[in-house]
Parts: C-alpha cells; structure tokens; sequence
C-alpha cells in the first residue's frame, strides 16, 4: 500500500536538498547564466544589448532587496528555510552580466581586461562560501552590483550619451555610478536594515563601494582598463598598403604560418630596398563616437632591454562601422624586434602587433583586400 505524501513533504524535501548541494546549485545558475550571455553580447552600441543588460541591472537589484527582506521574515519566525529561487535567480542575473561585459571588454584586445572580469566571477563563486549571515551577504551581493554597474556606465555614457572618450568621459561615468548607488543605498537603508546597528551596516556598505570606486579610477589611470568602447577588429604588418576602391585597400603581406591563425601577418618582416612598413588597424567605435587614436612604433633595444618609441602618429577614426574604422601608418625600420602599438591618446593600449624585422633577402609575398 502506498502512503499519501502530506502537502509539506516535496518542500522539506527540497530544503534538504537545497542545503546539502547549495554550493553546487548557486555555482550552476552562475555558470549558465555566464554561458547564456556569451552568445547574446554584441557591439556595445546594440540598443537590444544594452535593454537588456539594463533590465538584468534593475532586476538584480529588486533581487537584492526582496531577498533581504526575505531572509529577515525566515530569520524573525525562526524558520531555517532559504529563498532558493530568489537566490538561485540573483546568481543567474550576476552570470549573465558579468559574461556580457566580459565579452565587451575582452573585444578591446587587452588580457588585463579580462582577468579583471574573470576574477570578479571568480570572487562572486567564492565569496558566497564564506559569508553565511545575512549582513554579510548583503554586503558581498552590494559589492558585486556596484562593480557591474561602474562597469556597465564605463560603456553606456560614452557610448550614448557623450560620444567620446577620455578622462573626462571615465569621470562623468564615476559620479554617475555613485548617484545610481547612492539612491540604491536610500533604498536598502529605508526597507532592509534594521535595528541599532542599521548605520553601522549601511557605513559598511558604504565603505565598499568607496573602495571599489577607488580601485576603478586607480586601474583607469594605470591603463589596466581597456578603452572600452574601441575595440581592435584588425591589426597587421605590410610591406604596401593601397586604395583599390571606394572603401577598400589592398594590402601585401607574409603570410603567418599556418597553425597561427589569430594573426593577420608573420611575426618576421623582410625588409626589402628600404621601404618602409605600414601597420594597417581596424578600430571598432561605436556609432556617432569620434576620437583619435595613436599608432606607436617601438623599437627594443637589446642593450638595454627597453622598448623606446621611434614615432607616433595620430589619426581620427569615425563609429559606426561594424568592421572597424581602417587606417595604417608608415616607418623605415632597422633590422630588430619591433611593434606597432594602437593607443588612445592617453597611452590606452587598444591593440598590439610585435614581429621581428629582418635584413634584405627573398620571401613570398601575398595579396589580400582589407
């Protein structure tokens, strides 16, 4: 004879289960919420990327708050239950953004932006092991928020609202993180904390996010941060570099071996009668975005080691093109290692092609429209 199950039974059930996997269930809404984005993410200018990375925002942070409120209702009737859903859909909405600014940031061709990101999903997978208390939560969960939404301003107020970049531009987006954040904080200050140590908490609280501003603008000045929104589309070292059409160019080359597929050209340039070589890149802006960009030259002096700048050479570039805005520049080089650095006129590093220029001798040279 079966025994009919009473109505409290499936939930029980699944508390247990929930506390005896949690670590695993909140890693897996992470790890699918980081892959679901990485086939969503487009240029940083897409009006339907940025809805949605706005609504995953204001969501999250609705989460935040129903989720303490939550948790203090299960805490003051004694009841050891977690708000599963609510935690399991905080952690997805923290792996979609975090996978779709990974991807915008990584297009700008610089390791450092990644690591950053990677490390910020890292410490969320980390960081929810070790804070248990509800405060401690709250102050981890805030953290992560306020690190995805600088991150996200660092995009949209050049993107949208000024069309440019520089120290400026990084500024305006600081002081608009900090106004968002603020009136978040109002918010939680007003319904989620309690008691006598309710400003104690929020200082806490508020002390993180003075932190995390600090360490934005120091990784800014450093040029840790990659210039987003540029990114590189294309990078490579010609022997010419010519207008065919309207729009087009052809370009003669060395080929790169065949297993180094993530370069334009070989990482050996044969000098031939003293010609110089063109450094031919594709920019990536966003529409309506119009700034220089620098193409340094850069010679390593093997007595010293150093890398010492032979010439830079600066050009405008023009958003909107979804292959990047083209332009190449020229020097005369001496046999050695080189490269040709795409900056920003702050020294932000936007792209690099190293290779090593050799004396006169005979090579194959290829063709291709760029």
């Amino acid at each position: 004879m079966f025994r009919r199950l009473s109505s409290s039974e499936p939930v029980t059930r699944l508390v247990r289960i929930w506390q005896k996997y949690e670590r695993f269930f909140t890693a897996g809404a992470l790890l699918v919420g980081f892959c679901f984005d990485l086939v969503i993410a487009d240029r940083p200018d897409s009006v339907f990327n940025n809805v949605l990375l706005l609504a995953y925002l204001l969501v999250a942070g609705g989460l935040i708050i129903v989720l303490n409120l939550r948790k203090m209702q299960l805490q003051e009737s004694n009841n050891p239950a977690e708000p599963m859903f609510l935690l399991l859909m905080l952690q997805f909405l923290f792996g979609n953004l975090s996978s779709n600014l990974l991807v915008l940031y990584g297009r700008s061709g610089t390791i450092a932006g990644s690591a950053i990101f990677i490390g910020l999903l890292l410490a969320m997978l980390i960081g929810n092991e070790f804070l248990k208390t509800r405060y401690g939560q709250l102050r981890f969960n805030i953290a992560v928020y306020y690190t995805l939404v600088f991150s996200y301003l660092m995009l949209v107020v050049p993107t949208f609202i000024l069309h440019d970049i520089g120290v400026l531009v990084f500024l305006a987006s600081g002081v608009t993180s900090l106004i968002f954040i603020s009136a978040f904080l109002w918010v939680v200050y007003r319904l989620v904390l309690r008691g006598k140590l309710r400003k104690l908490h929020l200082f806490q609280v508020g002390l993180n996010v003075a932190l995390i501003f600090a360490v934005f603008n120091v990784f800014y000045f450093f040029n840790i941060i990659p210039p987003v929104p540029l990114s590189l589309k294309e990078i490579g070292i010609y022997h010419s570099v010519s207008r065919v059409a309207a729009g087009e160019y052809e370009g003669v080359y060395e080929k790169p071996l065949w297993f180094a597929f993530w370069r334009q050209t070989s990482p050996s340039y044969h000098i031939a009668n003293g010609n110089p070589a063109y450094c031919f890149s594709s920019v990536f802006a966003p529409t309506g975005l119009s700034t220089p960009i620098v193409h340094t030259w850069e010679y390593l002096n093997e007595d010293t080691n150093r890398w010492e700048i032979r010439s830079r050479i600066s050009f405008a570039i023009n958003g909107g093109r979804d292959g990047g805005y083209r332009g190449f520049t020229t020097k005369t080089l001496t046999p050695g290692k080189w490269r040709c650095d795409v900056e920003t006129q702050n020294g932000q590093l936007i792209g690099r092609m190293s290779f090593t220029a050799i004396g006169e001798g005979s090579v194959e040279l290829t063709s291709k429209t760029l």
